[in-house]
């Protein structure tokens, strides 16, 4: 397959390699917004108008979540484009749309879901291998993926095993050429490994602490840094999905240092997503509620549980399980959410009311005084005091949708 979008001189490309570690830190330094960012890189070509198109109806623009009519045309900041403190560079234009899908098909396309052999990740898995696209199974285990892999209904076409350590910056490299030598291009990388601690901040150890953030958290840098670049470079639409938790939203358990790292992995992705906004890399925070590990079906053994479930526990484990979303109907959610660039892929309504409640209480948070705020101190802060992704993307979610585990538009 020949790259879409215009090729890279091998110095262009070792400068954004260069360069990568910096754009999650310090991405404000060239401005708000993903164009900012890739012209400071060296790589403004990559961007993407988020315009609609000369002769495009207004129905594919309010698919693409257009403002309604009559309505505004930017969701930026007072001021617009000139606003900013003396001394700045002037804020750029924010899109007047959210961000349209980058990869709105799936049939054909290739995906690499990290610790995908059992859980979540292997209900992602089977709904992408359902949806027609080429999956690369990510494991460290040799019987969970032996157990894993008959769950297929392709037989295994279309099947890539890889062992893969998400905490190795060099096994990033390594799996991302691994998936290449095989299928060409990497589409949909959903970082879903997970550390389950339920350590508490107060009492965690520091090895609790350390390896639940190399999991939990550094690890999606990682996978960023390795996986951004060719994603941008071959410009065939792609997305960047994190499996947070809904502890991402709602600490509402005592595990703290899993709610923290959790919590942290959200904030990352929506700070790629004003990075990322104008390219062809669509970015998700995927929130699950409780959902079944378990992913074979009901009166089937999994030899992989059957043989490591302690004697005496099999029974608790399988009622707890059976409360939770199935795992297969949670793929195919976030896969919904794929294909429509969701910000938030949020999968169970019941933590909604919490979730408000959390964010109820911030905004009772404020000071309201008299005099207000100074203006000066204002206009100082006017970089941080608005992002567009939020305004923009409680528009695009207006768009009603006649199912939430659909797989096509």
């Amino acid at each position: 397959m020949s790259p879409k979008g215009p090729s890279q001189s091998p110095l262009v490309l070792d400068r954004f390699a260069l360069e990568r570690r910096r754009f999650l830190s310090e991405g404000t330094a060239y401005g708000v917004g993903g164009l900012g960012i890739l012209a400071g890189l060296g790589l403004s070509h990559y961007a993407r108008a988020q315009t609609v198109a000369p002769g495009a109806s207004a129905g594919n623009a309010a698919s693409a979540g257009a403002p309604p009519a009559g309505g505004p045309t930017t969701a930026g900041p007072p001021g617009g484009a000139a606003g900013g403190p003396p001394g700045r560079p002037p804020l750029p234009p924010e899109p007047a749309v959210s961000q349209p899908a980058p990869l709105n098909k799936l049939k054909g396309k290739v995906a690499y879901i990290t610790a995908s052999s059992d859980g979540i990740g292997l209900g992602i898995a089977r709904a992408a291998s359902n949806a027609g696209m080429k999956v690369c199974i990510g494991y460290r285990n040799e019987e969970r993926l032996k157990a894993a892999l008959p769950l297929f209904k392709q037989k295994n076409a279309g099947i890539l095993p890889v062992m893969h350590d998400v905490t190795d910056r060099d096994g990033w490299a390594k799996a991302l050429e691994k998936i290449k030598s095989e299928y060409g291009r990497l589409h949909l990388l959903v970082n879903n490994a997970g550390s389950k601690t339920a350590a508490r901040i107060s009492t965690a150890s520091e090895k609790d602490w350390d390896n639940a953030v190399a999991v939990n958290f550094t690890s999606t840098y990682n996978a960023v840094a390795a996986c951004l670049p060719h994603m941008l470079e071959h410009g065939e639409g792609s997305q960047i999905v994190v499996t947070s938790s809904m502890s991402g939203l709602l600490p509402g358990g005592p595990l703290g240092v899993y709610t923290a790292t959790k919590i942290a992995v959200v904030g990352l992705i929506e700070a790629l997503r004003v990075e990322l906004e104008t390219t062809t890399v669509g970015t998700s925070a995927f929130v699950p509620g409780g959902v079944n590990t378990d992913n074979y079906p009901s009166g089937e053994e999994n030899p992989y549980r059957a043989a490591h479930t302690p004697p005496g526990m099999a029974a608790r484990f399988k009622a707890f399980s059976a409360a939770g979303m199935d795992p297969l109907e949670a793929g195919e959610r976030v896969l919904n959410g794929v294909i429509h660039n969701d910000l938030f892929i949020v999968t169970h309504p019941e933590y909604m009311p919490g979730t408000k409640t959390r964010f109820d209480a911030m905004l009772a948070s404020e000071p309201v005084e008299d005099p207000p705020p100074p203006e000066a101190r204002v206009k100082g802060e006017a970089r941080v005091l608005h992002a567009g992704i939020y305004p923009r993307e409680i528009v695009h979610r207006r768009q009603k949708r006649k199912s939430y585990r659909s797989v096509k538009i």
